[in-house]
C-alpha cells in the first residue's frame, strides 16, 4: 500500500491540481475503510462517490443505497448511483438464459463497471484515480495484481485515468479495527463478530448483492434464512430458465444437502462417549 501511495502522491503533484478521486462505494466494509484512507491521505482533493446498484442491492434492514450514501455523509463526500439504463441483474439473466460465472462475470461488467466508467468520463478533471476496495488477502488471484494501473481504455489525450486499491495491502481485522477504534458503522447485515456496537442479527460476511455467484453454502442457508424473498426470486428464476447458479445444482438442492450436513454434524457432537 505504501508502494503504491507514494506512486499516487508523484501522480498528484506533477497533474498540478486538476485531480480527483472517484470512490467505487457499495457501503461495505472494505469500500468504507478505502473512503476514510483516501480522505485521510488527500483531504483537500475533490473526491467523488458512486455506487453501481445492480437492481439487487439489500433492501433491509437498511438499504445498501441509504447506508452507502450515510457512510459518505461522515466524511463530506456526495454520493451519485450509477445504473444500467437497460436491465437490472435479475433481467440480465433471464435474458441471457444463464447466470454469470467466476470466468464470465457479466455482472460486474454490465451493471458495475460500465455504469461507473461512464460516469468517470463526465468529470473534467486531467488526472482520475478509480479507486475500488480490493484487498490482496481476500484470495490468490486478487494477490497478484497490481494496486495501481493505468486505465487505458479510460484514457485519452486529455484525461489520464488510472485504476488504484488504496487498501490492497490490509487484512480484514485491519479494516474491521479501523472501523471499531473510528466508531463507523458497519452495514447489519453483517455477521455480529463484525460489529462492536451491539448489532447481532447480521448473517453475510461479505456486502454484495443479496444473492451472489460467489455465495457459499453457508451463505445460501443464511440467505434462505434471512432474505427469503432474494433466495425464491433466484430459486424461481433457475427454474424458469432452465440454468441454476452453480453447476453443482439448484439453490434448493444445494442448501438442502448442506442442511443434512450440519445436521449429521450436530447429531455427531450430541452422541455420549
Amino acid at each position: 500500500m505504501c508502494h503504491s501511495l507514494d506512486g499516487v502522491k508523484r501522480l498528484v503533484l506533477r497533474f498540478d491540481g486538476s485531480v480527483a478521486f472517484v470512490i467505487n462505494h457499495s457501503g461495505g466494509k472494505d469500500s468504507t475503510r478505502m473512503l476514510g484512507f483516501v480522505r485521510e491521505c488527500f483531504p483537500n482533493t475533490p473526491t467523488f462517490a458512486v455506487m453501481a446498484d445492480t437492481g439487487f442491492e439489500h433492501q433491509s434492514p437498511v438499504s445498501a443505497i441509504d447506508f452507502a450514501r450515510s457512510r459518505c455523509t461522515d466524511f463530506n463526500v456526495s454520493l451519485t448511483v450509477a445504473r444500467n439504463p437497460r436491465r437490472t441483474y435479475l433481467q440480465m439473466v433471464e435474458q441471457r438464459g444463464m447466470f454469470p460465472s467466476a470466468q464470465y462475470r457479466q455482472c460486474t461488467s454490465d451493471l458495475k463497471r460500465s455504469p461507473i466508467e461512464k460516469y468517470i468520463r463526465t468529470l473534467p478533471f486531467r488526472l482520475i484515480f478509480n479507486c475500488m476496495g480490493i484487498r490482496s488477502e481476500e484470495s490468490p488471484p486478487r494477490s497478484k495484481l497490481q494496486p495501481l494501473t493505468l486505465n487505458s481504455s479510460l484514457t485519452t489525450k486529455t484525461r489520464t485515468v488510472y485504476n488504484w486499491f488504496p487498501i490492497f495491502e490490509q487484512t480484514l481485522f485491519d479494516v474491521l479495527c479501523w472501523h471499531w477504534e473510528n466508531r463507523v458503522t458497519l452495514h447489519p447485515v453483517y455477521v455480529p463478530e463484525f460489529h462492536r456496537d451491539g448489532t447481532a442479527d447480521g448473517y453475510l460476511r461479505r456486502l454484495s448483492c443479496r444473492l451472489c455467484i460467489f455465495s457459499t453454502d453457508a451463505d445460501l442457508l443464511a440467505i434462505r434464512q434471512h432474505d427469503p424473498e432474494a433466495f425464491h426470486a433466484v430459486s424461481e428464476l433457475e427454474q424458469k430458465i432452465g440454468f441454476t447458479t452453480r453447476s453443482t445444482g439448484s439453490l434448493v438442492q444445494i442448501t438442502k444437502a448442506a442442511q443434512v450436513v450440519i445436521e449429521a454434524r450436530d447429531a455427531q457432537v450430541c452422541l455420549p462417549f
